[in-house]
């Protein structure tokens, strides 16, 4: 059971960790203009380096996601994608400097505890 739990949180951390390098390779698209330059456009955004790590991590989770589900009950692991939701905002304001308000940092919380209750049931089966 705990190997399990190792896979879907690890997935779930790749996952998180794949939205923080496209964010990052893609600051230095924020103006994208699809009107001019289209093929140029989408090549720089191919070959940054940051996309390309980003792409792969996705696919590492991807198939790491396919093994759990595999292995253990959907009902059980696709709550786990929620932790994606809290790395990804305290990375986000780590490394980007995003605000994270008072109402976000509850939203947090509870979703926390909620990963704690479902955890814990696991055990309970």
């Amino acid at each position: 059971m705990i190997a399990n739990l190792i896979f879907i949180v690890t997935s779930v951390l790749l996952n998180a960790l794949a939205q923080i390098l496209l964010k990052a390779g893609m600051k230095n698209f924020s103006n994208i203009d699809l009107k001019n330059n289209v093929i140029q456009t989408v090549m720089s955004i191919a070959i940054n380096p940051y996309i390309i790590c980003g792409f792969i991590s996705y696919g590492i989770s991807i198939l790491l996601w396919l093994w759990v589900l595999s292995k253990v009950d959907v009902s059980y692991a696709y709550p786990f994608q929620a932790l994606g939701y809290i790395v990804v905002t305290i990375l986000a304001w780590l490394l980007f400097q995003e605000n994270i308000n008072l109402t976000r940092i509850i939203a947090l919380i509870f979703i926390t505890l909620g990963l704690i209750i479902l955890a814990l049931s696991a055990r309970a089966n």
